[in-house]
């Protein structure tokens, strides 16, 4: 390996992430498709707990079906891609802790309103809303960092 860097012109994103993976000896950069999967993938977990937390609320037996496809899609994700894009861990992780917060405030306002006004069809798609949205912004963001690579 050649730590000398052949270039004296400045260095474009591209190529640090492709000298640096190669300096620690990865595969490049993940592939468009990967970038595609997981953003998906993202996009379908955060669309998933808006979803599962409201049925949950409906029912208690809506609890088995929500687990098993949080499961089956973690299950495809894992088959689907063969390498997680560059930074995109991170903000799938914070992604992901936004929308378990908006669980716990989504629930509480739900909660509050079911005893003070009524809620209607609308109050509930307005919680799935909020608790799929910080999922959906990282696999928005997932989506363009990989596009910009």
């Amino acid at each position: 390996m050649n730590t000398e860097n052949p270039t004296t012109d400045p260095v474009d994103r591209a190529e640090a992430a492709r000298l640096l993976a190669e300096a620690e000896g990865r595969p490049p950069v993940s592939t468009a498709h990967d970038v595609r999967i997981f953003a998906g993938f993202a996009a379908a977990i955060a669309v998933l707990m808006g979803v599962g937390t409201i049925a949950i609320m409906f029912t208690n037996w809506a609890l088995l079906p929500y687990v098993a496809l949080l499961f089956v899609a973690i299950y495809w994700q894992r088959r689907a891609i063969s390498a997680s894009p560059r930074g995109s861990g991170r903000t799938y992780t914070w992604g992901m802790a936004g929308s378990g917060v908006m669980i716990l405030v989504v629930v509480t306002a739900l909660n509050v309103l079911r005893t003070t006004i009524g809620l209607t069809a609308w109050w509930y798609a307005l919680g799935v809303v909020l608790v799929a949205l910080p999922g959906l912004v990282a696999a928005a963001i997932i989506a363009r960092r990989g596009a910009a690579r």
